[in-house]
């Protein structure tokens, strides 16, 4: 389990990579204007690519996640003395990876509380709750509604317990 762990975070950046080399025209210019990605887009990115992987189990892609989150967030605040200015940073990609994969809300919350950085800080959890809730309801990305990103749950079926557990099943052969 851990070799397929390793794997997979070692392919996640060279498959965006190549998936950036061949979206760039061939030239041996390089131009002003090329911006670098955003280390928010670059964990947005291999968030939503683990969420997205049906191969792995629900448990697994939590697992993904949370160490993806966990070495974002802690090489993005590495050096950094300001506590204010941390704490901004891991929000920023705390937003970012909630957009990616909103199902996994808690587990990026918790990788971020859990690093040491911010272990001792008090209402770090709210604050984080807080900057992801307020970014998901002014909309300001179209990532949670778009089902390529995240494609939609099957409705529970009543049957197996779905949302209407009181009503009776009838069975055909009955």
């Amino acid at each position: 389990m851990k070799t397929k762990t390793a794997l997979l975070l070692m392919l996640l950046p060279m498959t965006a990579g190549i998936a950036a080399n061949k979206a760039t025209p061939a030239s041996t210019e390089v131009s002003a204007s090329t911006e670098e990605l955003s280390p928010a887009a670059v964990l947005a990115s291999q968030v939503g690519e683990i969420a997205s992987t049906t191969s792995l189990s629900h448990k697994e892609q939590a697992k993904l996640i949370g160490k993806a989150v966990r070495v974002a967030v802690g090489a993005v605040i590495e050096g950094v003395k300001d506590p204010a200015e941390r704490l901004n940073r891991a929000q920023d990609l705390a937003v970012a990876a909630a957009k990616a994969a909103p199902d996994f809300i808690a587990i990026i919350k918790n990788a971020i509380t859990t690093l040491p950085a911010f272990s001792k800080v008090d209402g770090i959890g709210e604050q984080i709750d807080a900057a992801v809730a307020a970014s998901v309801q002014t909309g300001d990305d179209t990532a949670i509604a778009n089902p390529a990103v995240n494609p939609p749950r099957p409705p529970a079926n009543p049957e197996f317990g779905g949302p209407n557990r009181g009503e009776v099943v009838v069975s055909p052969s009955s």
